[in-house]
């Protein structure tokens, strides 16, 4: 089944719009940290880095789970 926007503006609706990268992980299905960092650095979502903390908007993370790479990685988001 191929998921839209709205359906994981929904699934993220309890997560503030501007989330940290445990919260970013959880997003995604519990990924380790050396990979959420990684998505982060090459680039795959924007986000803001405000020493010491990366903030990741909640939008960025809807386009990445809608991106091909996050289809080509097989990853399931949750909540």
């Amino acid at each position: 089944m191929k998921k839209n926007r709205r359906y994981y503006e929904r699934l993220f609706k309890p997560y503030p719009d501007l989330v940290t990268v445990l919260q970013f992980r959880e997003m995604l299905g519990g990924v380790g940290d050396c990979f959420a960092r990684r998505l982060i650095h090459q680039g795959h979502v924007k986000h803001f880095y405000i020493k010491p903390n990366y903030f990741i908007p909640k939008s960025s993370i809807i386009d990445y789970v809608l991106s091909e790479d996050y289809a080509a990685r097989k990853l399931k988001a949750r909540v």
